[in-house]
């Protein structure tokens, strides 16, 4: 059955869901009303009421928990309609990025899996993380099969000898492979990157884990949204490059 489309009504409904079911929303003013009941102070269930609202409502107007809630609403159906990246297309290079990042993805799933706590947020954050690097991966790979094809050394020697207005045509080609070359180096650059930093979030996970810290979750999905962020800056960039060559 195909996903219904997501509507303003039903994104700010699941903005609310997530706002009064965030786990530390809840366990703070539920802490406070324990505490109130053994020893005799109602007015501390006011306390916790307020402080319930009070989170919740921080928490609703937070624009990065909009944002990963967005994300998860819309992302979620777009990549539904998208299939996995088959590595096996890749080059060598390129393969070896993305199936590292995939083997991490797998070892912080199964840390999150024997972990005492949910960490829901940061798990989903890796697996949009992933999808971001497949998505900038193809692109390059779209960019190292042009380049292949490309004899940047015939095209600098037919320079010297090309007429004025060859020349110039020439220089604009040159100026774009020029362009991809770079935009291909730092796609590696940036992965390798990524793929470290993942690695070290991997690590904190686990130590928030053995310390049952629920407050990480956040935070650590806070992380993995800004490496994202980078991925797609990087995607945007390599497109962008790569379009050039039909102006070229």
């Amino acid at each position: 059955m195909a996903d219904k489309p997501v509507t303003r009504s039903e994104l700010q409904r699941r903005l609310v869901v997530n706002a009064l079911s965030k786990p530390v929303n809840v366990a703070v003013p539920a802490a406070v009303a324990v505490a109130a009941l053994p020893v005799g102070l109602p007015w501390l269930l006011a306390v916790a009421a307020i402080a319930y609202v009070a989170l919740a409502a921080m928490t609703f107007l937070d624009e990065r928990e909009a944002e990963r809630v967005g994300d998860e609403t819309y992302g979620r159906l777009r990549r539904s309609e998208q299939p996995r990246l088959e590595t096996r297309r890749l080059a060598p290079e390129i393969r070896a990025e993305v199936e590292a990042a995939r083997a991490e993805q797998a070892r912080i799933a199964e840390t999150i899996a024997n972990a005492d706590l949910p960490f829901d947020e940061v798990g989903g954050e890796v697996e949009r993380l992933v999808v971001a690097m497949e998505a900038t991966a193809r692109r390059a790979q779209l960019v190292r099969d042009y380049l292949v094809t490309q004899d940047i050394a015939r095209i600098e020697a037919r320079l010297h000898e090309a007429s004025d207005e060859t020349a110039a045509v020439l220089r604009d080609q040159l100026a774009v492979l020029e362009s991809l070359v770079a935009q291909l180096r730092r796609f590696h650059d940036e992965m390798q990157q990524v793929n470290a930093a993942l690695g070290a979030m991997h690590a904190r996970l686990v130590g928030a884990a053995v310390a049952s810290q629920d407050s990480a979750d956040a935070q650590l999905a806070g992380d993995v949204r800004d490496l994202r962020q980078r991925v797609e800056t990087l995607t945007e960039g390599i497109a962008e490059a790569y379009a050039a060559t039909s102006r070229a």
